[in-house]
């Protein structure tokens, strides 16, 4: 089956691992809809990923732009095939610190907008051959970060949503599955290691193989869990890709 002719939805799709995701899906045949808040950046990647791309600019907060991409891709392509939701709003703060407003934008975004994109696609995907969400989550979500709490529940509850939603969509022929990955190269990692001084350094001595991902070593395995013919028996599943994060203990 592949990707071929497929039809994916990819939020938070602009840069980082959900765009990485989408590029590698539309090298191998499939359509895509992406989906980012900052329009330059949405209209850059459309334009890389070709005449089988197309993208929806909106705040994924917003239960109308799930609503739109779903739209767009059913007139577009004829349908959704894959759902691959990367939501990640993150901001440093500790439970005394962190303003209520930035706490309550990370759950907005990062669990409620996962909720709506899954929503609006689940009805079109279901009973289509292959049809896959992949959630993607992180590893912080399972281990203590101080002044990323709120962002790491948020990543948490993604992992618990992940084998519930296996669960109640797979009547409709949908497989559900998430990636957790770890500390990897990518814009919103830049910035932040800017307003934190020495994050990679302490990311890096917390993972046994000592160093951060590249984008693509988390989409390698996010492709295999999308693909049906590759992984069609798995479903339920968080995989952790993080390099050992947090297993450095002695060493």
């Amino acid at each position: 089956m592949g990707f071929q002719g497929r039809t994916a939805v990819v939020s938070g799709g602009s840069e980082g691992i959900g765009h990485t995701v989408a590029v590698r899906l539309a090298a191998e045949g499939a359509n895509v809809v992406l989906v980012g808040r900052r329009e330059d950046a949405l209209d850059l990647a459309v334009k890389g990923l070709g005449p089988a791309a197309r993208g929806v600019a909106g705040d994924v907060a917003d239960p109308s732009t799930a609503e739109r991409a779903v739209q767009l891709a059913v007139a577009e392509f004829g349908g959704v095939d894959l759902l691959v939701c990367s939501p990640s709003d993150s901001a440093f703060g500790t439970v005394l610190t962190q303003p209520l407003d930035q706490a309550e934008r990370m759950l907005a975004v990062n669990i409620l907008g996962t909720v709506s994109f899954v929503r609006a696609a689940g009805p079109m995907m279901a009973n289509r051959p292959g049809a896959s969400v992949l959630v993607i989550s992180a590893a912080s979500a399972r281990m203590p970060a101080p002044g990323l709490g709120i962002f790491s529940a948020t990543k948490a509850a993604l992992n618990y949503l992940v084998p519930t939603w296996a669960a109640e969509l797979a009547p409709l022929g949908i497989r559900v599955n998430g990636i957790s990955p770890g500390a990897t190269s990518t814009p919103r990692l830049e910035a932040a290691s800017s307003a934190a001084p020495g994050l990679i350094e302490r990311l890096v001595r917390t993972s046994l193989v000592k160093r951060i991902a590249t984008v693509d070593e988390i989409a390698d395995p996010a492709l295999l869990l999308l693909d049906g013919d590759r992984s069609g028996f798995v479903t339920g599943a968080v995989w952790d890709i993080d390099g050992g994060y947090g297993l450095d203990a002695g060493q």
